[in-house]
């Protein structure tokens, strides 16, 4: 039987990672269930067509010991929370835990996608490491309990359901008190909250394109919906409605920021995350690192990836100098000392011209520190089109373009989820559409290396009480090709900041400033720097309806007249972090 990604049964949880709920324990209709099927008839006891979570388990959990080694038992137990609702926990231990009472690590794994999926998909990391191995699904998910307890636009309870599922695990006769976390997508994010719990027994977290805070890196992006979060939670049959809009959500900074410091303060477990410049967690493992590089042992590498498979022109593949490979969970439950000792970095890929072999970037680098050093470079937008480091002498210069909800712009590339084209598309796709307005810098005399976060300050004026703005950084190729870099999107009625609500008014010009997240690329002499402003980037972010109300549909919904402002008094900018070069 096979189990690389190739094989049938890595397929299908493939699938169910992407588009299904965890099984609950009764029969059910899996989804991909036939497919399934078809390859392990099999696992269908009583050939009914149908396969149950009781099926799944009794097919699946010999896969799973034979994949981590063999000489494993396997049990399942309802561990309880301090808040008295327990969730379903399969535990595989080695058999000599029993026929010795030795003791042994632990490597644990919280999962929004059912104890099989992780199972399946994890277990083969571990094999033959003499690990206990737990998977555990999250609150409200699969056969756990708490479906109306879990906090899907915060994740703030898996902070103390980490905290107390490891607390069981360090009681347990089996355990050595020694436990890592892991978890790759839906599979991390648990990870990144237990983090916050500074757990003694937590040695270290483990993992990949994943993300922390539902609000900041999952839900929303400077306060707008990222509508790919909400269809993922309704293909898991989360009850989701994608009415009425805009959806708002109020977010608090500042017990944020506190709970940041005080996870700061004496976090002896060490973090480890792998992402990509375009995965749709890309900012989350940077922040991580920012906040807590200082205080503790964190590793972080940022590949030229993304969530998914990548599109566009692909970044030549390099090889990361073995002493900047990131620890490794199971040497570091073997000695904690192999990462205490260390001290913090984080490797980056800094991308460059795909075209040319000689062109400065597509390289790692190092830092152990972030952000490195750089200088905050504007580019000031102007009403003939260009990108200029010059800001604007004009008294009165702006661009206006017509936004219609039942009409916006498609997503192309970027940092969107699978299944919507990954990474450095072509934006030429859009070229003909009239609610894009463009900006374009003269030829590069020299290669400009760009590593840091990315703002955009606009200012703005509308003749609709509320509606979006968009914006997008470009590297133009000499032979046309314009490669997405970063992009980002804000609503006008945060013109006083996340805080309030208020709505614009027709004659008043305001002032919005972007967060676009962060990158590292050299952009190649020859090649040209382009900024796109729109009002809609779908299904990427919701789609704003014009009002300040949410409305149930876009029948009504006025198209608006929205105008990005370019005068010395109100000059429209890019902030670009330039780095020196050598």
């Amino acid at each position: 039987m096979r189990y690389g990604l190739d094989s049938p049964l890595i397929g299908l949880l493939l699938v169910c990672m992407a588009a299904c709920p965890s099984v609950a324990s009764d029969p059910v209709n899996i989804p991909g269930a036939q497919r399934f099927l078809k390859s392990y008839p099999d696992a269908d006891a009583n050939q009914d067509g149908v396969l149950t979570s009781e099926e799944n388990r009794a097919y699946a959990a010999p896969i799973a010991i034979e994949a981590l080694g063999g000489n494993y038992t396997y049990h399942q137990v309802m561990v309880p929370m301090r808040d008295s609702v327990s969730l379903a926990t399969g535990v595989f231990v080695p058999s000599t835990a029993s026929a010795n009472d030795s003791k042994h690590s632990t490597v644990l794994c919280r999962t929004a996608y059912g104890i099989w999926a992780a199972a399946l998909f994890d277990a083969k990391k571990f094999a033959n490491q003499n690990l206990v191995f737990v998977c555990q699904d999250l609150r409200g998910d699969g056969q756990s309990e708490g479906k109306n307890t879990a906090n899907l636009y915060s994740f703030d309870n898996e902070i103390n359901d980490g905290y107390d599922t490891i607390d069981w695990i360090t009681q347990q006769s089996w355990s050595n008190g020694k436990v890592g976390m892991t978890g790759q997508s839906g599979h991390g994010f648990a990870a990144y909250m237990a983090y916050l719990a500074k757990h003694p027994g937590l040695v270290a977290c483990d993992t990949n394109i994943s993300g922390g805070n539902a609000h900041l890196y999952w839900t929303f992006h400077n306060g707008v919906k990222r509508e790919m979060y909400y269809r993922w939670l309704a293909q898991r049959n989360v009850p989701i409605s994608l009415w009425p809009k805009p959806g708002v959500e109020e977010f608090d900074r500042e017990a944020y920021q506190q709970t940041i410091d005080q996870a700061a303060d004496g976090n002896h477990t060490a973090f480890i995350a792998r992402t990509g410049w375009y995965d749709i967690f890309s900012q989350s493992a940077i922040d991580y690192f920012q906040n807590f590089a200082q205080h503790g042992n964190v590793f972080v590498r940022i590949d030229p990836s993304g969530h998914g498979q990548m599109a566009g022109k692909p970044f030549p593949h390099r090889i990361v100098a073995d002493e900047w490979t990131l620890p490794s969970l199971v040497r570091a439950l073997d000695d904690p000392r192999t990462v205490k000792a260390k001290q913090s970095f984080l490797v980056y890929y800094l991308m460059g011209d795909t075209a040319d072999s000689t062109a400065p970037g597509n390289e790692y680098r190092i830092t152990h520190s972030w952000p490195v050093p750089n200088t905050a470079t504007p580019y000031y937008m102007t009403a003939d089109g260009r990108l200029d480091t010059s800001k604007p002498t004009t008294r009165h210069a702006s661009r206006s373009f017509q936004y219609d909800p039942r009409d916006p712009v498609p997503s192309a590339g970027g940092d969107v989820f699978i299944h919507h084209g990954v990474g450095p598309l072509d934006q030429r796709v859009l070229k003909d559409r009239k609610d894009v307005l463009r900006f374009i810098s003269a030829t590069l005399s020299e290669p400009l290396e760009v590593t840091g976060k990315i703002l955009a300050d606009l200012y703005v004026s509308s003749d609709v009480p509320d509606t979006t703005f968009t914006a997008k950084l470009i590297d133009i190729y000499p032979d046309g090709y314009e490669a997405i870099i970063r992009d980002s999107i804000i609503m006008g009625r945060f013109n006083e900041g996340f805080d309030r609500q208020v709505p614009m008014q027709t004659d008043h010009i305001y002032h919005l400033k972007m967060d676009m997240w962060s990158t590292a690329i050299v952009l190649n002499r020859g090649h040209r720097i382009g900024v796109h402003i729109s009002s809609s980037n779908s299904p990427k972010y919701e789609v704003h309806p014009n009002t300040f109300k949410p409305v149930d549909s876009f029948d009504l919904s006025p198209v608006a007249t929205n105008t990005i402002h370019l005068s010395a008094q109100y000059p429209s900018h890019i902030v670009l972090p330039v780095v020196k070069r050598p």
